[in-house]
């Protein structure tokens, strides 16, 4: 087995690199590579050089970052189910809590020896993402974001703050066709989310429902109107007191298989995937199930569905 290891520089430094490095050098018989991206984006098309020059070798690709690393290593292989995609957050993963700590998830002899377990990942027209699509209040927050990240030196988290709370003013309630299991309809929404693991990257939890490898995902609706009122969403949201139900048009969730969406007048629409923005009209959503071979710490005890 190749092993393969895909460094971010937005989220890692030199000093990690030679941590990682003297770590590996350390593992008896253990064929590796360290790749130091040349910027935020590289991923996909350096995961896309090393599907091609391994085609002939189980692969086994590390990407040491967030989830957005993850999600462009994933955008750069032709064939998901051959390749086993490790990741080592060195920013909190939300996803990996399905399977229980983040941190031993930053365990590299653990990751080397560890084992894989088939999950399900979402796949759309305009790219994959391995936990979540949403349109409307996350993606103006990560928009958001991405024009103040000019403020860098402030830190992360104020950055973050201030992208939420520019979310929170001004993202629409936009009128959206959507299609739900084949089944059309009509929905005016601030915020249309379709989950894998359904903890938003504010670390906002909306079910202890967790189950990465059933082929579904959960599909959520919210409709609010006014500052005031999406104030109060918000911080009731972040204690965990806002009630969905399958019915109900201002907190609707779901569990799908597919969904299609789009804005009512054919304009384009921001999506996000896992934190990457892709602004398209039409949308075309659906789970692959047990797609993705997803390398588990070797001290959880998993072995390959």
């Amino acid at each position: 087995m190749v092993h393969v290891f895909i460094l971010n520089p937005e989220y890692t430094d030199r000093e990690f690199a030679e941590h990682l490095r003297q770590k590996l050098a350390r593992i008896p018989d253990l064929t590796y590579y360290v790749f130091l991206t040349g910027a935020a984006g590289d991923e996909t098309k350096l995961a896309s050089m090393i599907e091609d020059i391994f085609q002939e070798d189980q692969l086994r690709i590390y990407s040491c970052g967030g989830i957005y690393s993850a999600r462009r290593v994933l955008a750069g292989i032709n064939d998901i189910s051959k390749i086993e995609l490790a990741i080592i957050p060195t920013e909190p993963v939300h996803f990996l809590e399905a399977f229980g700590s983040q941190e031993a998830f930053a365990d590299v002899e653990a990751m080397v020896a560890g084992n894989v377990t088939r999950v399900d990942y979402i796949r759309t027209n305009h790219g994959v993402a391995l936990n979540s699509v949403t349109f409307g209040l996350e993606s103006y927050a990560y928009r958001g974001y991405d024009n103040l990240f000019v403020l860098r030196v402030m830190g992360r988290r104020l950055i973050w703050i201030l992208a939420n709370l520019y979310a929170l003013m001004l993202t629409p309630n936009y009128m959206y066709s959507i299609d739900i299991e084949k089944k059309p309809g009509r929905y005016r929404a601030m915020e249309v989310s379709i989950y894998n693991v359904p903890i938003t990257s504010s670390r906002t939890v909306f079910s202890d429902d967790w189950n990465v490898s059933d082929g579904l995902v959960k599909f959520m609706l919210v409709s609010r109107f006014g500052i005031i009122g999406r104030l109060v969403y918000a911080f009731r949201a972040s204690r965990r007191k806002i009630a969905f139900r399958e019915d109900d048009p201002r907190n609707m969730m779901c569990d799908v298989s597919t969904v299609k969406v789009r804005h009512e007048n054919g304009v384009p629409i921001w999506g996000c995937l896992d934190g990457s923005l892709i602004n398209a009209i039409d949308w075309n959503i659906d789970v692959v199930k047990h797609g993705l071979k997803l390398v588990i710490p070797a001290r959880y005890g998993h072995e390959e569905q």
